[in-house]
This record gives C-alpha cells, sequence and structure tokens, in this order.
C-alpha cells in the first residue's frame, strides 16, 4: 500500500512538471516569434530610411550602409532555424542550386571575380526566404497595424515629396548619396526633377507609394481608421502621384487601387452606401486637391512629361506597352550561353570591375539575368522569379476566392517587382521581398463577413498557430 501511495504521488508531480516544461516552451516560442517580428519591421524601417542614411546623416557610411539589412535578414534566418521556422520549399531548394551554378559560372566562364560574384548571388537569392518568412511570422494584428502606421506617414512624407519638387538639387533636402550636391533627382520635366524621397533614388517612392496604397484598402476592408484621416492620407496619395512626375508611381498606384476595388466587391464590402462614399471620395479628392499649388504644378509638369515619353514616342503602345515587352523579350535575341557572370550587370559589380558606376550589358532586370548568366542558366532564373511571383499570386487568390481579399491588394503592389523588379538594385530587392511576405500575411485577413481565417496559402512552416494568440507589435516604438 506504501508503495502505491508513493507511486500515486509521483504521478501528479510528473504531469505538474510536463505542464511547467510545456508551458516554459510555449514562452520561449513565442518570444522568439516576438523577437523574429521586431526583426521584421525593423528591416521594412531599415528599407525606408536607408537612402536617408545614406544620403543626409551617414554620408561617408554611404557604400556599407548599401548592405545594411543583410545582416538584419541573416539573424532573422537564424532564429527562424532555431525555432523549425524557415522554409523547406521548392523555391528555397531551387534557390540553392541556382545559386550554386550561377557562382560557379561567374568564375569559370565569367568575370572571374569571387566578390562580384557573391554579390550577385546575394542580389538574386539571400532574400527570397523572407518572403516565406514574413508571411508565416505575421499576423493579421500586424499588417492591420503596418497598415495603421502606413497611413499616418503618407501624409508628411508627400509634403517631403513636395519639398524636394520645389528645391533646387543642392539645397540639403535633395542631396545626392554621399552628401553629393549633385542632387538625387533625376530628371522630370519643366525644370523640375523627380524627387527620391527618403530613398537615393525615384524608384523608392515608385515602389512605396502602391504598398502605401494596398496599406490604405487594407484598413478599408476592416473599418479600422477614422474617415477624416482615411481621407486626408488618400489626398496625400493623389498628390504624390504628379508631384512625383513617375509613369511607375501612377501606373502602380492605380493598379493598385483596381485591385482594392475588386477586394472590396470581394469581401462585400462594397455596399450602396459604401459605393456612394467611394464615389464621393473619388470626386471629392481630386477637386480638393486641384486647390493646392503642388497638385497644379506637379500636374503640368507630370503632364509634359506624358507627352514628351509617351504621345511624342508614338502613343501609349510604343512608348510604354512596346518598351516593356522589349525590355523583357529582347535580351533574349544577343544573349550568349556562358554569360559575363553574376553580378556584372550591377552598380557594384561594375564598380568592382570597372571603377565606374553603371548597368553593365543591361539595366532590366531580365537582360541583366540574361547577360550575367547566359541563355541556358539566365533562362532558368527567369522561370524561377516567373513562378515566384505567380505562386504567391495564386496563394492571394484563393484566399480573395475565400474570401479573404486583402492578400490580392498587397500581390498587385508585388506581382511585377518579383517577376521584373531591378533585385540588382538594393531598394528594389527590398521592395520586392517585403510586398511578397505581406501578400502572404495579409491573405490570412478576414474580412467583416468571412467567417473563416484559416491560413490559405500553407507553406511548409512548423508551429503553424503558435502565432494566432501572440500580441501585436506595437509599431509605434519603431518610427
Amino acid at each position: 500500500m506504501r508503495a502505491n501511495a508513493i507511486t500515486s504521488g509521483k504521478a501528479p508531480a510528473a504531469a505538474a512538471n510536463v505542464r511547467a516544461i510545456t508551458r516554459e516552451r510555449a514562452a520561449a516560442d513565442e518570444q522568439s516569434m516576438r523577437l523574429l517580428r521586431n526583426l521584421i519591421w525593423l528591416y521594412v524601417l531599415l528599407w525606408l530610411v536607408e537612402g536617408g542614411l545614406r544620403r543626409w546623416f551617414l554620408p561617408g557610411l554611404a557604400s556599407p550602409l548599401l548592405l545594411i539589412r543583410d545582416p538584419l535578414v541573416v539573424a532573422i534566418y537564424f532564429i527562424a532555424a532555431s525555432k523549425n521556422l524557415f522554409p523547406a520549399n521548392a523555391f528555397i531548394g531551387w534557390g540553392v542550386l541556382l545559386a550554386f551554378l550561377s557562382f560557379a559560372n561567374a568564375l569559370l566562364l565569367g568575370h572571374g571575380n569571387a566578390i562580384v560574384a557573391l554579390y550577385g548571388m546575394r542580389c538574386d537569392f539571400l532574400h527570397v526566404p523572407f518572403i516565406f518568412i514574413a508571411g508565416k511570422v505575421l499576423r493579421q494584428k500586424d499588417v492591420v497595424a503596418l497598415a495603421k502606421v502606413a497611413v499616418w506617414v503618407v501624409i508628411p512624407y508627400t509634403a517631403l515629396l513636395v519639398a524636394q519638387f520645389y528645391q533646387p538639387q543642392d539645397a540639403w533636402v535633395n542631396r545626392g548619396v554621399g552628401d553629393s550636391t549633385e542632387g538625387a533627382g533625376f530628371a522630370g520635366s519643366l525644370n523640375h526633377f523627380r524627387p527620391p524621397g527618403t530613398f537615393s533614388f525615384i524608384t523608392g517612392p515608385a515602389e512605396l507609394y502602391p504598398l502605401v496604397t494596398a496599406c490604405w484598402f487594407v484598413l478599408v476592408l476592416s473599418h479600422q481608421f477614422p474617415a477624416w484621416l482615411m481621407a486626408a492620407s488618400g489626398a496625400a496619395i493623389v498628390v504624390a502621384v504628379p508631384v512625383s512626375i513617375s509613369r511607375s508611381l501612377f501606373l502602380g498606384v492605380g493598379l493598385v487601387a483596381v485591385a482594392g476595388i475588386g477586394a472590396m466587391i470581394a469581401g462585400k464590402r462594397l455596399s450602396l452606401g459604401m459605393f456612394f462614399k467611394v464615389a464621393l471620395i473619388a470626386i471629392v479628392l481630386p477637386l480638393a486637391a486641384t486647390r493646392l499649388p503642388a497638385f497644379k504644378d506637379g500636374m503640368e509638369a507630370f503632364s509634359a512629361r506624358w507627352e514628351t515619353a509617351t504621345t511624342d514616342q508614338g502613343g501609349f503602345q510604343e512608348a510604354i506597352v512596346d518598351r516593356v515587352l522589349d525590355g523583357l523579350f529582347g535580351p533574349f535575341a544577343g544573349v550568349k550561353y556562358s554569360g559575363l557572370g553574376t553580378g556584372f550587370s550591377t552598380n557594384v559589380g561594375q564598380k568592382l570591375l570597372t571603377e565606374k558606376v553603371g548597368f553593365g550589358a543591361s539595366e532590366g532586370e531580365w537582360g541583366r539575368l540574361l547577360f550575367d548568366n547566359g541563355f541556358i542558366l539566365g533562362s532558368l532564373l527567369i522561370v524561377y522569379r516567373v513562378a515566384l511571383g505567380g505562386w504567391i499570386f495564386l496563394a492571394t487568390l484563393r484566399a480573395w476566392r475565400r474570401r479573404s481579399p486583402q492578400g490580392l491588394v498587397f500581390a498587385s503592389a508585388a506581382f511585377l517587382l518579383l517577376i521584373d523588379g531591378q533585385w540588382g538594385q538594393a531598394t528594389t530587392l527590398g521592395s520586392a521581398v517585403i510586398a511578397g511576405g505581406l501578400a502572404l500575411a495579409a491573405a490570412q485577413v478576414k474580412t467583416a463577413n468571412s467567417k473563416s481565417t484559416r491560413n490559405v496559402h500553407r507553406p511548409n512552416f512548423a508551429n503553424a498557430n503558435s502565432r494566432q494568440n501572440a500580441e501585436p507589435l506595437r509599431l509605434s516604438a519603431l518610427l
């Protein structure tokens, strides 16, 4: 009997120990998830401000700051791997194989510079796993929190673009990389330059504002913010379009707006009352914007550039559509089988190889992949990029069919960046992986009328449900 009593006393103690160990492990896992989310938001923040650091605050470190997000992304991977959250899917496996082949091709048949080859591998493959980790770790609360920050930030950000639009290129606000007095603005129209915002080039705002527009629609779908702030941030986006003097920004914002309206219809948010509100906003915002001098001057400059760069070159078909198609498929005609070596057609590669800054054999992305890696390997890299963008788009489309349309809004901003974005340029690489990760994460956000929040894209990760009970990240702590 005494033995039975001892045994029965040990059982509750053992069960209590198991429960304590389980709680400790759960707390450790949640701490790791919180750390991963903080590092992801730090990645986003650095992407937004790294150009400003290189231009204004730390010009002496302009070159090393170009790679400021690389150690961070490696740290994210290390933590994710330690918690069995690192992606194990076909894109990672094929990425490792293609990276090895491109490196070997560069050393054996190309330029032969190992540092340039490593930089080329970094551009094409290092940041890809970030997409899947962000899509897994970020919760619907985090996506909405980011959207809230975005609609606040876009108002002063547009004010910065307006200041850069009016100021000369040697003004502090327009200083170039390394505190260059030649300025960071790019040729625009009517003596105005295309403003770079906090980036080092106009491509930054051209990729930022479609993402901000996607955030704006996510909040509309989620009923999260007051109407006055949505109107103010919407007006800021409208003003930024002509002030940017950028056709890419205009087309990107327009594409996301179409996807956002489609998301409202899919989420059954476009009721009769909402339809009249949207129509009223669509009329009132442009009318209010036209009373702003910046909008008027921006429209004059934007219209003049559109006329010069589009109408005078044969119209929209020849100036934009044919140019895009030629940039995609033109390089196939003149590419060699071996290639010049990965990293050759990047600014960093050209600086190291020729001591001059340029784009090497091709400024276009598919041209870079083909000319640097050769016909066969370059074609495989293009297939890899198209497959990545297509897979993310289909994942968000499946979510859209299940009445979770927010992911498709982000996918409309991410798709072209993933398949044809200039990953050899640090800002565009960051834009692509951030937009792709947000697309996967937002695919799980439900609308007011959705009945399910199940994971619709299901990447091959462990701990699928561990993030659902965690506290949302306070983004204000990072900004």
